[in-house]
C-alpha cells in the first residue's frame, strides 16, 4: 500500500505513488536498478519504504519528532505479518487499488519513472 500525500498550505493531495520494485518481478526491471536500489533494500520488504519532508518556519522540531515517533508501529504489532496487514487493508477498503494495480502494469512496461529525488540514482535517465 503505497500513496502520496502533498500537502502545501490548503492545497493538498492523495494519490496513488509509484509501486515498490518489490512488487514488480525483476524481469521487467530496468537494467542495473538491482544496484541501484541495493541500499535501500530491507529483507522481507525490499524497497519500500516512508519518506516525509517538512518544510516550515519556526517550526519545533523536538515536537513534531515527538509527534512522529508516537505514530511507530510496535514490534509486535509488525510480527502479525503481511498477511495480517493485508488483510487489514482489504477490511477497511482499498480505494486506490485499480490505480495502483494500473500503475504496476504501467511500470511493468516502462520501467522505473518518477519524478522525485529520494536517495538514489537510476542509470536509466530517469
Amino acid at each position: 500500500l503505497q500513496g502520496d500525500f502533498s500537502l502545501a498550505g490548503k492545497n493538498y493531495s492523495l494519490l496513488p505513488g509509484n509501486p515498490w520494485w518489490a512488487e514488480i518481478d525483476k524481469s521487467h526491471w530496468p537494467k542495473n536498478l538491482e544496484e541501484a536500489i541495493a541500499p535501500l533494500w530491507r529483507e522481507p520488504y525490499g524497497d519500500r519504504q516512508q519518506e516525509i519532508v517538512i518544510i516550515g518556519q519556526s517550526l519545533d522540531k523536538d515536537a513534531i519528532s515527538k509527534a512522529l515517533d508516537e505514530c511507530l508501529v510496535e514490534d509486535e504489532t509488525m510480527d502479525v505479518g503481511q498477511v495480517a496487514w493485508d488483510a487489514l487493508v482489504e477490511e477497511a477498503g482499498n480505494p486506490f487499488r485499480d490505480l495502483w494495480d494500473e500503475a504496476i502494469e504501467l511500470a511493468m512496461k516502462e520501467g522505473h519513472n518518477h519524478d522525485h529525488e529520494h536517495g538514489h540514482e537510476h542509470d536509466n535517465g530517469h
